[in-house]
């Protein structure tokens, strides 16, 4: 069967009963797909213009993609809300200056031809040389020997060897020891950012982010679980992790030959689709990765299309769901080398949250959902121009700012904390989350208070809603992450006051408006002063392990001290929860800043 995408013209042929979202796929066309394919969030709405279908109940002309199977020709309009549009992605992040000792050497030599009075064998000659030099020889790979002869003679014994640790892996004619790069990956739910680095220099080259293509299979690890259950749903999660992967190192404009090695962070469930390892146990308790030590691997075995022979580092995790992301931001942020206690929150599709000191650390993972990703949001949408990402609302006005300045199309998570904290400032919801009745509320904001979808709404803008619903799903995700740290803090034996720095890590994280983030409760009630952006530290950190074998080993003495705490083992984990769903606490006592800012507003 042939199916045409309008206005894309693009035109796919499939086979009967596929699904329009999987054709959608074939033909390159990312759809909003939050649920990864069951049904329940309702963004992969399109419009069957023309053919027939089997299932995705027709409403208003739309029928839902991952539902609706094509059962002859068809055309098929994508609506604009419906696609998947191109992410702002976070690449930056808080830079620290660590001693360049990286891996990979490349080493000039120039040897002594062979004679009758010196028949030396070609491998002995380089041996020797190196051993000159200080350099203690591992192993020494088949192809290198198998080039060695040809090399030799080509460049009448002037030759460049390329080591990675101790081992020799290859040998080029010339002193080509000035193009020595490396590239650096942090492998996120959402996105996929890469950096090229000079290993000569540690200075970063360029960099270049992807949106992950595995979104179209599901918004959250669970989703991708759940579809990696088969070999084929593994490896197609692993093909496409790779395609972005590959796509990063094309974009970054270098000599493939000339990159020697690749430093890997992400989340333990990314890591596990990287490495094409089936991620089953990390969904069934008690939630056991298979692997947790780092990983060193052939370029060639994994597909990834640098130099054949460099090494792809994989560093190690924490936990089932405290990854190797996790070990990159306490390696930009140092959190284990001060006195003073500190904490780190790195907010994306998951969030983790580490806590400490140089003497003791302890993380968790906090179950926050995808409400800061926009999904399960009514008109919630990532960091894509038409976005409203802050809301300030004073005196019966609402103001709006959308990412670009262009025409409000949704809201994004940070946008959507703005609104709930100014609508709990100015008396429009309770701090239990319900949307005021009160008269003198409605005098003020009448025309604002709505229903849709049969639920108490707030407009925003046109058409943009923050429903009764909404202000659940945001309860739901900063009450697992306020309940987490506090948690944390009780195992410490802390109180809040005790926390000298709060550091903000990720996407969401770095966007998220501070003061209205403590107004809501996600984060503790500390001086704003003490609160700062870190950008992309798992980036920065895999950058760290990337030009230093030095941060490697403390990467992986880092995996063995920080201590995990399980959430959901806690018996206590529901009680805190319950608390933190309030806005921002239901014991004042943690926010008394946030208290005297509110405390007009308890009625519940």
């Amino acid at each position: 069967m042939e199916i045409v995408f309008q206005p894309d013209g693009k035109r796919v042929r499939v086979d009967k009963g596929t699904t329009i979202m999987e054709a959608a796929v074939i033909a390159g066309i990312p759809l909003e797909t939050v649920c990864g394919g069951k049904g329940i969030c309702g963004k992969c709405k399109v419009r069957l213009i023309k053919g027939d279908s089997l299932g995705g109940d027709s409403k208003g002309g739309l029928v839902l993609a991952c539902q609706t199977k094509i059962i002859s020709d068809a055309v098929i309009e994508v609506p604009a809300g419906t696609r998947l549009l191109e992410q702002k992605i976070l690449v930056g992040g808080m830079e620290k200056k660590i001693p360049l000792n990286p891996n990979v050497r490349k080493v000039y030599l120039k040897l002594a031809k062979p004679s009758l009075s010196d028949q030396k064998s070609d491998l002995s000659r380089i041996t020797c040389a190196l051993e000159r030099k200080g350099i203690v020889l591992g192993n020494v790979s088949l192809d290198f020997i198998r080039q060695l002869p040809i090399k030799l003679r080509n460049s009448d014994f002037k030759v460049t060897v390329i080591l990675i640790g101790n081992d020799l892996v290859g040998v080029e004619e010339g002193d080509t020891t000035d193009k020595k790069y490396g590239i650096s990956f942090d492998i996120g739910t959402t996105t996929v950012v890469g950096y090229l680095v000079d290993l000569n220099t540690g200075k970063e080259m360029a960099v270049a982010s992807r949106m992950n293509p595995q979104v179209v299979y599901g918004e959250d690890v669970v989703s991708r679980i759940d579809f990696a259950k088969t070999d084929e749903g593994l490896r197609e999660l692993n093909d496409k992790i790779m395609q972005a992967v590959n796509e990063i190192i094309d974009e970054v404009s270098v000599c493939i030959e000339n990159i020697y090695e690749v430093s890997i962070v992400g989340n333990t469930c990314m890591l596990h689709l990287f490495l094409n390892i089936t991620p089953t146990n990390l969904a069934l308790s008690p939630y056991v990765s298979v692997l947790k030590d780092p990983v060193n691997i052939k370029a060639s075995e994994l597909g990834v299309k640098v130099n054949e022979k460099a090494n792809i580092h994989v560093l190690p995790t924490i936990a089932g769901f405290v990854g190797a992301d996790t070990i990159g931001v306490l390696l930009a942020s140092q959190l284990d080398e001060g006195d003073d206690i500190r904490l780190a929150i790195d907010i994306g599709t998951n969030v983790e949250i580490a806590l400490g000191s140089k003497e003791k650390i302890i993380a968790c993972s906090a179950a926050a959902g995808p409400a800061f990703e926009g999904a399960k949001i009514r008109h919630g949408m990532r960091a894509a121009p038409g976005a409203i990402h802050r809301v300030v609302i004073s005196d019966g006005v609402v103001y709006g700012k959308t990412i670009d300045n262009a025409m409000a199309r949704g809201i994004t998570g940070s946008g959507l904390v703005d609104a709930i904290a100014e609508m709990l400032k100015n008396r429009i919801i309770s701090n239990s989350g319900k949307i005021s009745d009160d008269s003198e509320i409605h005098a003020l904001y009448g025309d604002r208070l709505v229903h849709e979808g049969g639920e108490a709404a707030f407009l925003l803008a046109r058409s943009i809603t923050v429903t009764q619903g909404d202000i659940r799903e945001l309860q739901l995700a900063k009450g697992a992450i306020y309940a987490g740290t506090n948690i944390l803090m009780k195992d410490l034996g802390i109180k809040t006051s005790d926390i000298k720095e709060i550091l903000l890590a990720g996407a969401f994280g770095t966007s998220l408006p501070k003061e209205n983030a403590q107004v809501i409760g996600l984060i503790p009630d500390i001086s704003l002063d003490l609160v700062k952006d870190i950008g992309n530290a798992a980036g920065v950190g895999s950058k760290m392990a990337l030009i230093s074998k030095n941060e490697r080993l403390k990467a992986e003495l880092l995996s063995k001290k920080v201590e995990y705490v399980e959430l959901s083992g806690r018996k206590d984990f529901q009680d805190e929860f319950m608390d933190a769903m309030f806005f921002p606490h239901s014991n004042l006592d943690y926010f008394p800043n946030v208290a005297r800012l509110i405390h007009s507003t308890s009625f519940r």
